[in-house]
């Protein structure tokens, strides 16, 4: 009791040499001992201690009118920690049990679901959008409100359109292209939480975190020194560590002893029990890795080593310098991390790079200078069992600091380039040339990086409360300078900590098809980063939210086709991007507590994460997507025989039933049997094919021929489903005059059933990266997903039907339409619609809006109800379709995650890219010996698929591979593309593929190019 100041003195600076988010204690008595004071025993004969903790949480708050403040998020809590004794030999622990207790301020889960449940309604009461689509805003205000008026009336009066809505279409009726739906896209709402968060990462994200200043003598390292800082708080896998190191003696050669650490990020508790366990997406096991970065050097040498979680089997990565760091001598050194990547830079220059296997993961634990935190294991030290002796080669043997002295410790949240890593030692560059002397090795003061420096922490007052009315569209005086009157096309960003406010002035004019079109512009961005790094090599996605939003360059190039954003200031974009990152973020966080089986549901966060789903990643999404896909994998496969003679010959004849058609037969075979065979794995294939007459063994070349088979049939006139869109009649008009719509007129049991199928090998092809070479428009993919068809994607398909209605619907500006300049009157009405209530359909053929509506008279008296007629037959004419194939998609895929993707991504997961990148494919190509890929030949090769246009390109790919298409996914890439040498070398044999041999793509290479 008398000690009890002294403890609570101690816990506290423990806790902020910890980095002062989360308090980490060892279980074991023993290692506790080692804080001071605990080092007195109270009771040596109890083998069972208790501390009691009473402890309040404070969090760093946007409060108007008083900027940002420490307010106390949660005060008088309490918790019990109990202690054991242990020996020198026998860790205090069992089998299961953790060796540190931990007490963390993060939000528990319940709390985050809050917050982000909070979020999405405040983003659902968002100022609705005024029209879906730029090309058909009009300019007379009154034609607005009335269509709107139209619209509404039209789809309240129509019972079939509601039924159907609330069957496949969760997001709401049919509207027109000038109306939101109630369930449509939310908007981003920038809440005071998110404010802070924004300006905080957008000033550090410009700045650095000064971790040891560099003026003074330096910090000096001893054997035992830990020192911890909190960590900046970003979440990107991209960062930089640098330092100028004196290290005062060399190392034995013969040591046995564990490595020195020099600089480390995060912890791993360690437990007894190896056993997997099942923990968020992942099997991992019950240890608590959080170690995923340090720089260290073994006890042998000098050589910088850095360890990284970033393995495919759980161990370190290990990237080791080519040179060693000399002794008694100020030496630079910087490490930099850019996801996939370890760049390591000695006094400026680099001087080794090394690829990762896959991405570092980031988080936001403390950065530890000195050794780790006693009890702690090195990343890549295997564990141990419990009992085992401690010694150097175990977990428990304490890693002990490098015996140096360091100064000018930055940590930069984002990755420099080499010219950034040179203009630091020019930042503060020494002010002698004295480096082989520790005390007389001074630097300059900072000056050109990061200028002034300040915490990123400390942010104006008065900058925030005008952000905070900015983003309502306040009018406020800005006393700093205005960004937005530089060149848009300026793309560098003002450097220091703080921000400027009138970036903000755009933030209230945002709307949904504005974010849809940044997030298309980032995710190119973040592809072309991606491809200078050949990270397509390395199987995975463009990475959005490890990309830096501050320093990311936007190129012209990539700008200009996104008229929406043109005009808004570089640093505006950057700043939005920005705000979806923490958005995405906090989502990633939830996403396992969400139950998207209520996403029908408007009260439910399903249902409004859903409304944000082209604000969230991709990569977030398919964390839980690839999750439930494995959990739900029940498939053996299925074996199928398939008569291609009887297919031609059909066709010969002209027989455009489809009845002997490749698809048809595999619709009888695999249709009628259990969904659950067909729900197979990734990468497996969910039907063995045996082509009859024919002695070919299906390794995957047949059934990828297959598959491209029937697609070529489905998109033909020998299978009755499928027909060009409008667009394409007549010469062409218009956009998208290569995609094929569902028949109308298809409408039979049977045509229906076949639909459903249709679905199946979507949800087939989603499962197994199985691409199927289908254009469908956004008619067919908007019901998938339960997103609202409009006005703007029947123009997608019919842009003189769209265009009639457009014209019709000016008639309804005033009862004189005579008055209204441009507008139809009652003479030319007739000349513009039929006179009768009937249509013309998608097939050409007509189709009757009402009952007995070709008895029905149209007159200029029933303009009206016919404009809101037609509207709803062209909304809904491919609906019954549409909805069988979601019907066959939802028995091998869960549908109910389903309007977690935009129509877009859910095209690309089921057809793969259309476009062949050949970057993208020579990415993923493997060469069989003695074929290389700097052989003349295959140079050859490559320059002459630059050449091909893409239907050569897709000829290409379907010869070698079977299908046509590539997966949008390199992890995907499963069975790569293989090029080998062929036994006969001579110019009198042609090209071989071996698709249908083995279960991979081979290419024997025969190229001819012109000279």
């Amino acid at each position: 009791l008398d000690n009890i100041h002294g403890i609570t003195t101690s816990l506290q600076a423990y806790l902020n040499r910890c980095g002062g988010a989360d308090l980490v204690l060892p279980v074991s008595f023993k290692l506790l001992s080692e804080l001071k004071p605990f080092g007195v025993d109270p009771d040596p004969s109890c083998d069972k201690k208790k501390l009691r903790i009473l402890y309040r949480i404070e969090r760093e708050e946007y409060v108007p009118g008083k900027g940002a403040v420490m307010n106390v998020v949660k005060d008088k809590l309490e918790r019990t920690l109990v202690f054991r004794m242990g020996t020198k030999t026998q860790p205090a622990v069992g089998d299961g049990e953790l060796t540190h207790h931990t007490i963390s301020s993060s939000p528990s889960m319940f709390e985050q679901v809050v917050r982000i449940s909070r979020f999405t309604l405040q983003a659902q009461v968002a100022a609705p959008e005024t029209s879906s689509s730029s090309a058909t805003v009009t300019t007379d205000s009154k034609n607005k409100n009335n269509l709107k008026a139209a619209a509404s009336s039209s789809s309240s009066s129509d019972g079939d359109v509601k039924k159907s809505s609330s069957a496949g279409s969760p997001r709401g009726v049919a509207t027109t292209s000038t109306t939101s739906s109630p369930f449509g896209k939310g908007n981003i709402v920038a809440t005071d939480e998110l404010l802070i968060e924004a300006v905080r990462l957008w000033s550090l994200e410009g700045s650095y975190t000064q971790l040891v200043p560099p003026t003074g003598d330096g910090k000096e390292l001893q054997p035992k020194t830990e020192l911890g800082f909190a960590n900046p708080g970003h979440f990107s896998n991209q960062f930089t560590a640098s330092m100028w190191i004196f290290l005062k003696k060399e190392p034995s050669k013969k040591s046995t002893a564990a490595p020195r650490a020099i600089l480390h990020r995060g912890y791993h508790i360690t437990t007894g029990d190896p056993s997997p366990q099942k923990f968020a997406f992942r099997r991992v096991k019950h240890d608590t890795s959080r170690m995923l970065f340090m720089i260290l050097m073994d006890a042998r040498d000098n050589y910088i080593q850095v360890h990284c979680d970033a393995s495919s089997h759980g161990a370190a990565h290990i990237i080791k310098s080519k040179k060693q760091v000399p002794v008694r001598k100020w030496t630079h050194v910087a490490v930099v991390c850019r996801g996939h990547a370890i760049e390591i830079f000695i006094d400026g220059k680099i001087d080794f790079k090394g690829n990762l296997q896959r991405p570092m993961a980031g988080n936001v634990d403390p950065i530890i200078l000195g050794r780790p935190t006693p009890g702690f294991r090195a990343a890549g030290l295997p564990p141990s069992r419990p009992g085992a002796p401690t010694n150097a080669a175990t977990p428990e043997a304490q890693m002990q600091s490098v015996e140096a002295v360091v100064k000018d410790v930055r940590w930069y949240v984002r990755d420099l380039s080499e010219k950034g890593v040179k203009a630091i030692m020019e930042d503060c560059k020494p002010n002698n040339r004295k480096r082989s002397s520790q005390k007389n090795f001074t630097l300059q003061s900072p000056s050109s990086l990061g200028g002034d420096f300040k915490s990123p922490n400390m942010i104006n007052e008065a900058h925030l409360d005008a952000i905070d009315a900015l983003c309502t569209g306040r009018r406020v005086a800005i006393e700093s300078a205005d960004s937005s009157s530089s060149s848009s096309n300026n793309n560098s960003s003002n450097a220091g900590g703080d921000v400027n406010p009138s970036i903000w002035k755009h933030w209230h004019q945002w709307t949904p098809r504005m974010d849809m079109q940044l997030m298309r512009l980032f995710t190119e961005i973040a592809e072309h980063r991606q491809k200078a790094m050949g990270i397509f090599k390395r199987g995975a996605l463009p990475s959005l939210i490890n990309l830096p939003a501050r320093m990311v360059e936007i190129p012209d190039k990539l700008l200009r086709p996104y008229p929406l954003l043109r005009g808004i200031p570089r640093e505006c974009l950057r700043m939005r991007f920005l705000f979806i990152q923490i958005l995405n973020v906090r989502i990633l966080s939830v996403l396992p507590m969400v139950d998207f089986s209520q996403a029908l549901s408007p009260w439910s966060l399903a249902h409004r994460l859903s409304a944000l789903s082209h604000l969230i990643f991709l990569e977030i999404k398919n964390i839980a997507w690839t999750h439930i896909l494995q959990q739900t994998a029940t498939g053996r496969g299925h074996y199928v025989n398939i008569n291609l003679p009887r297919a031609k010959k059909a066709q010969e004849r002209g027989d455009t039933s489809g009845r002997k058609s490749v698809f048809f037969q595999l619709y009888l075979q695999l249709h009628f049997v259990k969904p659950s065979l067909l729900r197979v794995d990734g990468g497996s294939r969910p039907w063995v094919v045996s082509y009859a007459g024919f002695g070919g063994q299906d390794a995957g070349g047949l059934f990828r021929d297959s598959v491209s088979t029937l697609c070529t049939e489905l998109q033909s006139k020998w299978v009755p489903l499928f027909i060009p869109v409008p667009n394409s009649r007549d010469g062409g008009v218009g956009d998208n005059q290569e995609k094929w719509l569902p028949n109308p007129s298809s409408r039979s049991a049977l045509h229906i059933s076949n639909y459903a199928f249709v679905g199946k090998l979507m949800g087939i092809a989603v499962r197994g990266s199985h691409m199927l070479n289908l254009d469908l428009p956004s008619l067919v993919w908007k019901p998938l997903v339960g997103d609202t068809v409009t006005m703007s994607d029947v123009k997608a398909v019919d842009v003189i039907a769209h265009g009639r209605i457009e014209s019709l619907a000016k008639a309804l500006v005033s009862a004189n339409a005579a008055a209204t300049s441009g507008s139809i009157n009652k003479e030319s009405y007739m000349d513009l619609v039929p006179n009768k209530f009937i249509m013309i359909g998608y097939d050409g053929k007509e189709v009757e809006l009402k009952e007995d509506g070709k008895n029905i008279d149209n007159t200029w008296e029933t303009r009206e109800e016919y404009l809101s007629l037609l509207k709803q037959a062209k909304l809904a004419e491919v609906r019954p379709q549409a909805q069988a194939i979601r019907k066959g998609l939802g028995t091998i895929v869960p549908i109910q995650l389903l309007p977690l993707f935009t129509w877009q991504e859910l095209e690309m997961m089921v057809c793969g890219k259309r476009e062949i990148d050949i970057d993208y494919l020579r990415a993923n190509t493997r060469y069989r010996a003695p074929v290389k890929g700097t052989d003349p030949h295959v140079k050859m090769l490559w320059e002459v698929l630059e050449d091909f246009n893409h239907e050569e390109r897709r000829l290409f790919l379907r010869f070698v591979w079977g299908q046509s298409r590539l997966p949008y996914n390199p992890a995907d890439f499963t069975q790569k593309f293989e090029i080998l040498s062929s036994r006969d070398n001579n110019d009198g044999v042609l090209p071989v593929s071996r698709k249908f041999q083995i279960n991979q793509s081979h290419l024997i290479v025969f190229v001819y190019s012109e000279v």
